[in-house]
Order: structure tokens, then sequence, then C-alpha cells
């Protein structure tokens, strides 16, 4: 039984939204627009289109779900170019936002986060710059819990616009999570000791990865596992994409005094090395051939063992496998040529909410879920909360 809040549906969620439009001449709300480009894009529609033809397609029924405009006794929807200039001129921020909340209801907590960026290889400015997009993603639902595009950030008590990158950013981002207790999982890019700060500071964990752009770090790390023994944890062996694959993971407290005394990182608990050898399931090829990543956290042994930072840095790449990859396979995102407005954020925080949608209520395939509602549009009602919330007719048969 779904709780009150879990009964609204998406289009009350967008009435929070300012409306980029003028009065003047507007004839669908934008709450209605919005929730008809979220129907087309969770059927799969990749482009502004596919969108506007996913709408005209609509039947009165469900038109009438999504409170489209009532005139001469039937429901308009709007058409492809009331849909294009919206989705270029909706502030991302304002749309993310309510994305977000309306997809939190029917996801289960995700108790680590991921962060990481994505490029839009297509979609350039006028500048030629590439859009690039930074999600959080869960861990265990592999929901976005919000996104940014990389670009300025405003600095000072003018507000002044500054031009920033991933490591600007995140902080930005992450703002707009609820992160107190939870463990925020990134790349090496991100390992820095300003966003560890920002974590520790409001109450989460993180775990990095260490490479070559922190090399005093780097070397520390492997001179402590220089000599090292047996592992902590050995992962047992599974078979994934036509290989074997085994994990080792080594963990140490010994860095964390010098780590302090030498400021070289905030907030340290532990070390690791994890060491992953894989062996090609045919051919044999690549026996005894590893592969050494080194790795910080602000967690001590007492809140993460061996076998959870394993689990950490395994599940840090569900951003890609869950996220990006799927946004690449089902959308093509890669190669979408939306580029004008803020079209390539929103278009991309419409994605994000139906990969979120469709993995909390299906158990099939992306793929499969998308063809089965597209050929079903009423399944889409059901994914939005939008049965039963029909609007009635005017009386006077027009509006």
């Amino acid at each position: 039984m779904l709780k009150a809040e879990q009964m609204r549906t998406l289009p009350e969620y967008f009435n929070k939204i300012s409306d980029p439009r003028r009065a003047a001449g507007r004839r669908h709300s934008l709450s209605n627009v919005l929730a008809i480009a979220a129907g087309a894009v969770l059927s799969g529609a990749r482009g502004y289109k596919a969108i506007g033809q996913w709408a005209q397609d609509l039947s009165q029924r469900a038109r009438a779900c999504f409170n489209c405009r009532y005139v001469n006794g039937h429901y308009e929807v709007p058409s492809r170019t009331v849909l294009r200039d919206v989705l270029m001129r909706v502030e991302p921020l304002q749309l993310d936002h309510a994305l977000s909340a309306w997809n939190a209801q029917f996801a289960g907590d995700d108790q680590a986060l991921a962060i990481d960026g994505k490029t839009l290889r297509n979609a350039c400015d006028a500048n030629g710059h590439r859009t690039q997009i930074l999600g959080v993603v869960g861990h265990q639902t592999g929901r976005c819990h919000t996104q940014q595009k990389v670009g300025t950030i405003a600095v000072g008590d003018g507000q002044k616009a500054k031009q920033t990158n991933e490591i600007g950013m995140a902080p930005t981002v992450l703002d707009h999570v609820e992160i107190g207790g939870k463990t925020i999982t990134a790349d090496a890019l991100l390992t820095q000791r300003q966003l560890a700060d920002y974590l520790r500071a409001r109450g989460a964990h993180y775990v990095f990865t260490v490479k070559g752009n922190q090399k005093g770090l780097e070397k520390a790390i492997q001179e402590v596992f220089a000599q090292r023994g047996a592992p902590d944890y050995l992962e047992p062996p599974a078979v994934q994409h036509g290989r074997f694959e085994q994990r080792a993971i080594w963990t140490s407290t010994a860095l964390n005094d010098y780590l302090a005394k030498e400021k070289l990182f905030p907030g340290v608990g532990q070390v690791f090395l994890i060491e992953r050898e894989r062996i090609d399931k045919k051919t044999g090829q690549d026996r005894g051939k590893k592969e050494v990543v080194c790795g910080i956290t602000s967690h001590q042994p007492d809140t993460a063992d061996a076998q959870a930072l394993l689990a950490y840095n395994r599940g840090h790449w569900r951003i890609e496998n869950s996220c990006h990859w799927a946004l690449d396979w089902n959308y093509d995102e890669d190669r979408c040529n939306i580029r004008s407005g803020h079209g390539p954020e929103n278009m991309s925080a419409l994605r994000r909410l139906a990969l979120g949608l469709i993995r909390a209520n299906s158990r099939d395939s992306i793929a499969a879920t998308m063809q089965h509602l597209a050929r079903l549009p009423h399944l889409v009602l059901d994914y939005l909360r939008l049965h039963g919330h029909s609007a009635s007719p005017p009386a006077s048969g027009n509006a």
C-alpha cells in the first residue's frame, strides 16, 4: 500500500519549477509538458522529434491522465516545438531537484554513493566545449540522486560566476544530497584534500582511489604494502565477461599518523591495496597478470573491514555500468546531437530518471522494458503514478 506522499504524481513535483515562458500565448502547463517528455523518454524516445511523435500517438484517455488541455471535445498534447522550447529553457537545477525528490520515493536507501562525470561527446556549446555532467549514483539501487553540468559556480558574496571542472564542482553537486552517515566513492581525479575535508565536515565517509595525481600519497601506500603477506580478504573466484577474476585486498593503519603529521591527506582511517588477477576463460591468456590499485578511506577498521572496502571499490564502478553504459547503450547519448540551451542536461536528467524508474519497477532488462512500454503506453501511466489522476472535461467543452 502506497503512503499518501507516494500517491503524489510526477506533475505535482513539476509545479514547483519556474516556467521560463511568457504568460501570453501559453496553452500547455509546464507540468504537463515535462510529464509527457518524461513519459516519452521512459518509453525510449531519444530526441525532441521522438518525444513529439510519442505525444501525438497518445490516446484520449492517456492524454486525460496527463492532464492535457481540453479543447472542443478532445484533449490536445503539446507540439514538438513546445516540447523542445521547454526542455531547452527550463532551469536544469530546478528540474533535477523535482526529479530527484519524486524518484526517491520508490527506490531503496543507498548507503554508499558514487560520484563521477560523463561527457556528452556530441553536445558542444557555441565555444566548442563538450557538455559534461557530474552525477551521484547509488551503489545499491543504481539510481541517480542528482546531477549538474560542469561549468561555472558562484563564488563570493557577489555570487560571481567562476569557471571550474569536476574537482571544483563536486561539493556543489553534493550540496543537494543528504550524505550524512553515507560513504562517498570517487575515482582518482576526485581524490582531493578539499573534497575529503568537505565530506568529513558533513558527516560522510570517503573511499578514494589513489593514482599518479597524488604521487606522494601513492608512493607511501605502495611502500607500506611492498612486502605484503597473505591478503586480509580474498574474494572467491568469479566468471565474468568471459574470464575468471579474483581480487585480494590488504589494509593498514600504519600511515594514519604520518599522513596527518605531514598533512598529505585529511581524516585518513586506513589505506588499502587491491590486486586483481584475470584469466581468459577460453584461451587462458593473461594467466599470472595482475593489476594493482591503491586506495584511501576515512573508515576505521571497526566501521569498514577489508571485505567492506573491497565492496565499496567495486560498487563505485556501478556508475559506469548501471548509468553511463546504460545511457549510451539504450539512448545512444554520446551521439545525441541535442546541444542548444539547457537541452543536453535536461534530456540527460530525464534519461537518468527513466533508468531509475525501470530498475525500481521492472525485473526485465532496460532495453526490453523500454520496448514493452513503447508498445503499451498505458503502462507508462503506472510508472509515473498517473492512473486515477485524470482531469474531468470542462463542462463547457472548451478551455
